[in-house]
């Protein structure tokens, strides 16, 4: 009788943290505006393409002392794009760099934290942490 007590509690308490992990990942939202921890520029999460299931991420502000002829020019370009879902909360795309297209990944790991990564060759990796600005 109390190993079937015990199994039950066991059973009740996966299914409970189970069910915490779906309603987190269902409250996991990538659309809003996003910067990075050194606040010198923000960035546009939405959904694009045309199924509208690719995440893309336009440049939509650069801090006024940060602005120069290197980086205007990229002022309301995809910096991020044609990124699917492979998981919840994490997409694989295309990053652009001062140019250069790469690889990249966007993990949401709360409602206001992303992370993201692009590596050129597996050799030169960037890794920005995101803060969400607003919805």
């Amino acid at each position: 009788m109390a190993v079937s007590k015990i199994a039950a509690g066991a059973a009740a308490l996966v299914l409970g943290l189970t069910g915490v992990g779906a309603v987190q990942a269902q409250t996991l939202d990538p659309r809003g505006v996003w910067e990075p921890a050194n606040k010198e520029s923000r960035y546009q999460f939405e959904f694009c393409g045309e199924d509208g299931q690719s995440l893309c991420a336009r440049l939509i502000w650069i801090q006024e002392d940060k602005k120069d002829a290197r980086n205007v020019k990229y002022l309301d370009t995809y910096m991020f794009s044609d990124a699917r879902q492979t998981r919840a909360g994490f997409w694989r795309g295309t990053v652009t760099l001062e140019g250069f297209r790469i690889s990249g990944t966007v993990e949401q790991t709360s409602p206001d934290r992303m992370d993201l990564q692009a590596c050129a060759l597996l050799v030169i990796c960037e890794d920005i942490r995101l803060s969400r600005v607003s919805e």
